[in-house]
């Protein structure tokens, strides 16, 4: 990417006859074609033309905005760190517009302008996006001291700017304050003495409405003193493209697992004024964090709420899995007594058992294993002292693989995790290996899978989540078509004991979540946003994924 001022000899600026074609643009461009004869004239002596190539950067975020562009040919596009003001500057900016930035939009059409109000006035503001063309293009560009001396040298040039300005900001407070109205419609009144919070409540179903609404009423009453009053509605929709318009009027969104929080609905959110998303989960790996914090959206989550109910439902699953409890549950159900291979397990005890992923969940997990007998293997990044202290063995992947008799998934999903369970690493596996995954869909490659239990290299299953579960879990399916046939191959397998993400649902567990998420509310109305809020997940740096960031 070049980083180029936009005067510099690398832009290719052409000097020769251009100012015919810088009075042919202004008559196509919406703030300057209203200008007079003797405007334009006077404004084409001090334009300058740039041919540029894809990724030249006109902009950095945090730098001075020293002039404004005009687009004649091409797109520009803007992407936003969200850094603060205190860092727009130095080493740390410019790794980070490197690495962090996110897409805000594009600027395209012919005579589209960025930039000229702020360069109207000599206020030294920063750049609030860095500016980058998307694509090789022509365009032109005035600078703010140029144009600033021009208003100086003539009066009349002063006045018919001013009186540009003063109308377009008369028709721009028109619109914000229709859209205002219309966005404050029907919304909830302040109260009378003290602070309003405003929450959308996205994919409710019974137990979240059922266990907010007593314990909001609850947590409002003991924040009386504060003077702070939440108020939360609930939609069973989920967060998506199309219904992130439902949060007009709020200050925050509460959501859930399979919500999803991308880059662009973050910034639809951002515009409507939604400064909070409070995740009543552990995970959150459906939300761009690095996108919340480029548009200043505080991102707060429920870190722990019963790790014992996840470990203790990976157990269930492994004993309904290995000693086929389901299968024998269905034929007694059919009076069927009858006792055969089909159903035999084995002994946990002496097994050879490995936990991949030693948090707080894994290491309650680890205790319940060595309290069967059985000898336990662990692999993570981050070693754990208590799991270690307790008898658990640190080693590495392929170790896990060749060795284990039992896998547990209990790590998050990361890029650097995702699809750990794939056919390289199942044909690694022990021959019998049964696979219990209660953490994320995503780390295991369902295919593979399939295809590992149609060898026989994997004799069981246990999942409490899916990989593509958020169209399907949580939902009632029973009267339509599954279109997934990946879904539909592991419902109709026996070998496979699959629930739909269950297994924090517990009472101690969601009444947690419940006051964790009130909690988080409460410290974000008390000005604990950003990185500064104890249970937040905004990203310090990231990789980012735009052109800008290449």
């Amino acid at each position: 990417v070049s980083s180029a001022s936009a005067t510099s000899p690398k832009a290719n600026i052409r000097n020769m006859n251009s100012k015919q074609d810088a009075l042919k643009l202004m008559e196509k461009s919406q703030i300057l074609q209203s200008f007079s004869k003797d405007l334009k004239n006077a404004f084409s002596d001090i334009m300058k033309f740039h041919q540029v190539e894809d990724g030249h950067v006109f902009v950095k975020e945090g730098a001075p905005i020293d002039n404004f562009l005009i687009i004649q040919e091409g797109v520009l596009g803007r992407y936003r760190t969200g850094l603060g003001e205190e860092n727009l500057s130095g080493d740390a900016l410019e790794e980070s517009v490197e690495t962090d930035a996110v897409w805000v939009d594009t600027v395209e059409g012919v005579g589209r302008v960025t930039g000229f109000f702020q360069n109207l006035t000599d206020d030294s503001s920063p750049a609030y996006a860095t500016i980058v063309a998307e694509g090789p293009g022509f365009f032109w560009s005035v600078k703010g001291t140029d144009m600033r001396e021009l208003v100086k040298s003539n009066g009349s040039f002063g006045l018919e700017l001013l009186g540009f300005a003063a109308h377009r900001l008369r028709a721009e407070s028109k619109i914000t304050r229709g859209l205002l109205k219309k966005f404050n419609a029907g919304s909830s009144p302040s109260t009378a003495n003290g602070k309003l919070l405003k929450v959308i409540c996205y994919d409710t179903s019974s137990w979240v409405s059922g266990g907010f609404r007593p314990a909001l009423e609850e947590f409002n009453k003991s924040m009386q003193d504060t003077e702070l009053e939440i108020r939360m509605d609930f939609t069973e929709e989920r967060l998506s493209v199309q219904s992130a318009a439902y949060a007009t009027g709020y200050d925050a969104v509460c959501t859930f697992v399979n919500d999803t929080a991308s880059a662009d609905i973050i910034q639809t959110l951002s515009l409507l004024g939604v400064k909070m998303i409070a995740q009543r989960a552990a995970g959150f790996d459906r939300i761009d964090t690095n996108a919340a914090r480029a548009f200043g959206i505080t991102v707060a989550r429920v870190p722990a709420y019963s790790p014992y109910s996840v470990a203790e439902f990976g157990i269930a699953l492994l004993m309904a899995v290995n000693r086929k409890i389901t299968r024998a549950s269905n034929r007694v159900k059919m009076s069927n007594f009858s006792l055969d291979e089909g159903l035999m397990g084995m002994d946990i005890h002496g097994k050879t058992i490995s936990v991949m992923g030693t948090g707080k969940i894994g290491c309650i997990l680890c205790n319940i294993i060595l309290g069967f007998g059985a000898k336990l293997l662990c692999n993570d990044v981050f070693e754990n002292e208590a799991v270690k202290a307790a008898g658990g063995v640190y080693v590495s992947k392929d170790e896990v693989y060749e060795k284990s008799d039992i896998i547990f998934l209990m790590m998050p999903l990361l890029p650097t995790t995702k699809h750990t369970i794939n056919e390289e690493t199942i044909s690694k596996c022990k021959r019998g290996v049964i696979i219990i995954n209660t953490s994320r869909g995503g780390l295991v490659d369902t295919k593979a899978l399939l295809k590992g239990l149609q060898s026989d290299i994997i004799s069981g299953v246990g999942m409490d989540v899916y990989e593509n579960e958020e169209d399907y879990f949580f939902q009632d399916w029973s009267a339509r078509n599954i279109p997934d046939p990946d879904l539909v191959a592991l419902l109709g397998n026996h070998k496979v004991v699959l629930t739909a993400h269950q297994s924090f649902f517990t009472k101690e567990a969601v009444d947690k979540i419940i006051l964790t998420t009130l909690e988080n509310l409460r410290d974000f109305a008390a000005g604990k946003t950003g990185l500064d809020h104890p249970n937040n997940c905004i990203p310090i740096t990231k990789q980012g994924r735009s052109k800008v960031c290449n």
